[in-house]
């Protein structure tokens, strides 16, 4: 249970099922405009009796405290709510301005109230991510909490007995963020984010405390939904859309804004040619659309790229190419500078416009006005035979209507408009985009799957390091909200082999964006099973908990990435470091959190070789720039052990059911390709479907077998005899 301790300041945990946390010395501010920060005293901390409805064995404990400057003018109540190892934290506060016939004083927009927290005792570590743009967030691994980077949406902190977790809440009308301070430690920042306020009300944060990280994201987040009353879902109650569990290709970074109907179709027609790849959708990304000066002038495509329309580009690509969805990238503003005036979307929806206040036109923030923008435009789409949508640009909100309104209330009007259309039109398929922002990431309703990282980036040499560590450390916070998005990549690129390997264990899509003639199938297949579907793990790919407060870009040693794959781990590592060094590691089953057994599998993907292991042993590796490992770990099931499919790189997914009984064995398969097991006995016969099958040996002093099952037949049964 969380404690409020008024002699030090300080919120302690200190029960017995979490380990002793605490933010330690807390003082609070009033941020007015055009006078700056006044400085408020703690006047009391009063613990309040549970509600008259809460049940009688409710753990559920409160504390109010209360802060004034020193002429009682300016008053801010913190709202301790404590249950078991989770805190929530509500604030309100007010100015008491004198009457209506005297100067009002006001809350400032940003940080209207702050709370200083001079130190997180016990830190040994910390993981924070921050937006480091106005689209995506970042890393932040410095322990001093004076160097927390402003608009911090997630702070994780390591102790010598466990963890615990911070996380701001952006609720109806105001976002906290998190900053370091520079007078010490750093501050939690409530803000109504529009001018005009004398008082405020915030489901502010929720804190958590816990021996094990993984599980405090999802909890808090958890938490923080029910808390300020306005809905929400975990990426665990959502749906994870049907074209996105198949393969994909993306026209960006293929043709960047110059895509038209030749270029699609061309590339269309190398799928199912020589590639012979199983691509079941297309994006068609920015540069369709009828523009002019960055403006949308109608929802129809360019006419130059596009001279018998959108629908015939789509109509061709499903029916002459066997693309089986097919999306279109919309921007949240309409385009990159809004709507034309002069065009025909502003013509007939002019009413459900904004005027922002450095003259551009974008749909406006009200849900209604935002439903009947994106309802035009999406059943414009549908009828041009569009299956979902690219939404992207979304935390670019703030910069359109800072100042005039609370974002936090305009994200959410948008976005519920926005998703209501979808869900209409698309069956809820969104794929989010640029929207890593707390009022995008917390206002999204259904869609779940959204972008974690900034762009690959092919023509930067270097690039995947920065590309890894923003998906993989993202994915720490996001992924209680969302499945990430890695983004496209190109098979042909220098770094295609860790690309690869991170979409492997992404948990999210797998599209490409080779330009014409460009694709190497080699590095899709071991992704993909033959109808196209994706070789998805159990959840989204996190850094291993060695790795959660390490900068891997500055520790010379490869990044660990961990993920499930039914009863296995799945452990990767990659080169993320700036150097040339070869990177040396280890991996081991204790990487994979809850992963049951005591004896191991440990399958390296790329050398096809195996090592038994003890729940504790761990089995050294080395990366070089450019290169990854991946290893399935698979708990040993006595005398026969089914790895997978090893041509994929996550073999164990393709597992269904795997039975042995004296010296039978019947394993079930989701496809066919290389299947590959560990066998105490020698096997003496294999029947694939019904046929019999040549049994290879691999290793026999580790009793490791493999044989060829036919492609395409789905399920596949493997018989084998002892």
């Amino acid at each position: 249970m969380f404690r409020f301790d008024p002699q030090s300041a300080t919120i302690r945990f200190d029960g017995a099922d979490a380990p002793p946390i605490a933010l330690a010395g807390i003082t609070a501010f009033a941020h007015i405009a055009g006078e700056g920060e006044v400085a408020l005293a703690l006047l009391s901390a009063d613990k309040l009796p549970a509600p008259a409805d809460a049940p009688a064995a409710a753990e559920e404990k409160e504390t109010l405290l209360t802060f004034a400057d020193a002429h009682n003018t300016i008053r801010a109540e913190l709202r301790l709510a404590s249950g078991g190892r989770l805190l929530t934290g509500r604030v309100s506060a007010e100015i008491r301005n004198q009457s209506a016939y005297h100067t009002q004083r006001l809350f400032a927009a940003e940080g209207s109230v702050r709370f200083a927290i001079r130190e997180l005792p016990g830190l040994t570590g910390l993981l924070a991510n921050a937006r480091h743009k106005e689209w995506w967030t970042r890393p932040h691994f410095a322990a001093d909490l004076r160097k927390l980077p402003p608009r911090t949406q997630s702070l994780l902190w390591e102790t010598a007995a466990g963890c615990g977790y911070l996380l701001p809440v952006c609720d109806a009308d105001t976002r906290t963020d998190l900053a370091g301070a520079a007078d010490g430690g750093f501050s939690l920042l409530v803000s109504t984010l529009e001018a005009g306020h004398d008082r405020l009300r915030s489901c502010s944060f929720v804190l958590a405390a816990g021996a094990e990280p993984f599980g405090l994201v999802e909890a808090a987040a958890r938490q923080g939904f029910a808390a300020r009353g306005i809905g929400g879902s975990l990426r665990a109650e959502k749906q994870f859309p049907e074209a996105m569990s198949y393969l994909g290709w993306c026209s960006w970074d293929a043709f960047y804004q110059e895509v038209d109907e030749e270029g699609l179709k061309r590339k269309a027609a190398e799928f199912g040619g020589e590639a012979g790849l199983p691509v079941r959708w297309i994006m068609i990304d920015d540069g369709w659309s009828d523009t002019a000066d960055k403006m949308l002038l109608s929802f129809a495509a360019d006419r130059t790229k596009f001279p018998q329309g959108l629908g015939h580009a789509v109509k061709e690509l499903k029916e002459t190419h066997g693309i089986r969805w097919v999306g279109a990238w919309q921007n949240i503003a309409g385009y990159w500078n809004g709507v034309h005036p002069q065009g025909e979307v502003f013509a007939a929806l002019k009413d459900s416009l904004h005027r922002t206040r450095n003259g551009k036109w974008i749909p406006d923030a009200t849900t209604g006005a935002s439903f009947a923008f994106w309802q035009a435009w999406h059943e414009m789409l549908q009828r041009q035979g569009i299956d979902f949508v690219k939404i992207d640009n979304q935390s670019s909100l703030h910069s359109y209507l800072a100042g005039e309104q609370s974002i936090a209330r305009a994200a959410r009007a948008v976005h519920t408009g926005l998703e209501a259309s979808a869900m209409l039109y698309f069956d809820g398929t969104i794929l989010n985009c640029m929207g890593m922002a707390a009022e995008n990431v917390w206002n999204r309703a259904h869609s779940s799957v959204s972008r974690s990282s900034n762009d690959f980036l092919p023509n930067i040499y270097r690039g995947f390091g920065e590309h890894a560590l923003q998906n993989a450390y993202n994915s720490f916070y996001h992924g209680a909200f969302y499945w990430g998005d890695y983004d496209m990549f190109w098979t042909g690129h220098h770094d295609a082999l860790p690309h690869m390997t991170l979409r492997a264990v992404s948990g999210g899509p797998v599209y490409f964006s080779d330009a014409p003639g460009k694709t190497n199938a080699a590095i899709i297949r071991p992704l993909v099973y033959s109808d196209g579907r994706i070789i998805r793990c159990s959840q989204p790919g996190r850094p291993t908990k060695d790795w959660l407060t390490k900068d891997p870009q500055h520790t010379r040693a490869p990044l660990k990435m961990w993920n499930t794959a039914g009863a296995a781990g799945i452990v990767a590592a990659f080169h993320a470091y700036e150097g040339e060094d070869v990177l040396e590691g280890e991996i081991g089953p204790a990487d994979i959190p809850g992963l049951a057994g005591e004896r191991f599998l440990a399958y390296d993907s790329f050398r096809h070789s195996v090592r038994r292991m003890g729940a504790e042993e761990r089995l050294r590796i080395r990366v070089a720039p450019l290169e990854a490992e991946l290893y399935v770990i698979v708990p040993e099931t006595g005398a026969f052990t089914a790895i997978g499919l090893t041509d994929k790189l996550v073999a164990a997914d393709a597992v269904l059911e795997a039975r042995f009984a004296e010296d039978r064995a019947t394993v079930l398969l989701k496809d066919g390709g290389t299947f590959t097991f560990v066998s105490a006995r020698q096997p003496v016969r294999a029947v694939v479907n019904g046929c019999g099958t040549p049994i290879e040996t691999a290793d026999a002093a580790q009793g490791l077998y493999r044989l060829d099952c036919p492609a395409g037949i789905m399920p596949t049964t493997v018989e084998l005899s002892f």
